[in-house]
């Protein structure tokens, strides 16, 4: 939307906008192409593609999506009071060599991850091929825990995906096994190396928004005020936060495109403060850009 600036030309305003969105490069159903085309469809004026710890599918858009703007993304798994705690990564660089060997390396610890995992559940009689999981797994074949819970379901051991969860590999779950992790400062400092800003994920989540503080005092940028775990009154209370500490604010859908997960693909209903942020951050991304 082109709104009129009287001191110079007309400046281009965001206001449909979707900053949680995943593809097939980890756990969500959609090609990173079909995402831009259906982005396009629904008139969203900005997204961003928060794979888990993948960039992968910035190699995998089309040369041209105009009008649609695509802020670089990533949402990055860390530990923290042995609490695991995601932050987003807008703005990134996604060819910079820091990262790209570090997610290397967390690739490579998801796998071997999945494998063990795959031998617990052998262990309680349920024995599925690892070759059966890099199926769900999408092109990076990056298998994260959803993908073992598809192959469950798959398989009849499970009537859906959140039942595999609660028997087999929840977090307190028989099968379950730890993703290899960075801590959430190191995180946070990765993403600031790559030249991004770093945003907690879904905070609704958090055990208690005390330890906010601890990512706060570790250049913490953003919070994620809309999420869809995030009921009204806690989305105030995220606000009152974000103006008394200087943070951003973001909005996403957390799209995964599975009947399994409570979003959308639309535009979420975010406020004035979250898209004046969000513009924020896409004028520092392309500020960046044009001087690099």
């Amino acid at each position: 939307m082109l709104v009129e600036n009287t001191t110079g030309p007309p400046v281009l305003r965001i206001r449909h906008v979707n900053m949680h969105i995943h593809t097939r490069c980890s756990d969500g159903v959609l090609k990173p192409k079909a995402v831009i085309e259906i982005a396009l469809q629904n008139g969203l004026d900005v997204i961003s593609i928060t794979d888990h710890d993948t960039v992968e599918a910035y190699r995998h858009l089309p040369s041209s999506h105009v009008p649609l703007r695509v802020l670089p993304g990533i949402e990055f798994s860390s530990t923290w009071q042995d609490a695991d705690i995601h932050v987003l990564g807008y703005g990134i660089d996604i060819h910079n060599k820091d990262l790209l060997e570090l997610l290397d390396w967390m690739k490579e610890g998801r796998f071997r991850r999945a494998e063990k995992m795959l031998d617990k559940l052998s262990l309680l009689g349920i024995k599925i091929p690892v070759e059966h999981v890099l199926s769900f797994a999408g092109e990076m074949k990056l298998i994260v825990r959803p993908h073992i819970a598809e192959a469950l379901v798959d398989l009849k051991h499970c009537r859906t995906k959140q039942e595999a969860f609660d028997k087999y590999i929840g977090n307190e779950a028989p099968a379950y096994v730890p993703k290899p992790m960075l801590t959430t400062s190191d995180v946070i400092r990765i993403i600031h190396d790559a030249g991004g800003v770093a945003v907690l994920a879904h905070p609704g989540k958090l055990r208690s928004l005390s330890l906010l503080q601890d990512f706060i005092d570790a250049g913490l940028d953003g919070l994620e005020v809309w999420h869809p775990d995030n009921y009204d009154a806690l989305k105030l209370e995220l606000e009152e936060i974000c103006i008394k500490n200087g943070l951003i604010q973001t909005g996403g859908s957390d799209y995964h495109g599975d009947l399994d997960f409570n979003n959308s693909f639309s535009s979420v209903p975010v406020s004035e403060l979250i898209l004046r942020d969000i513009q924020s951050i896409w004028d520092r991304y392309k500020c960046m850009v044009r001087t690099s």
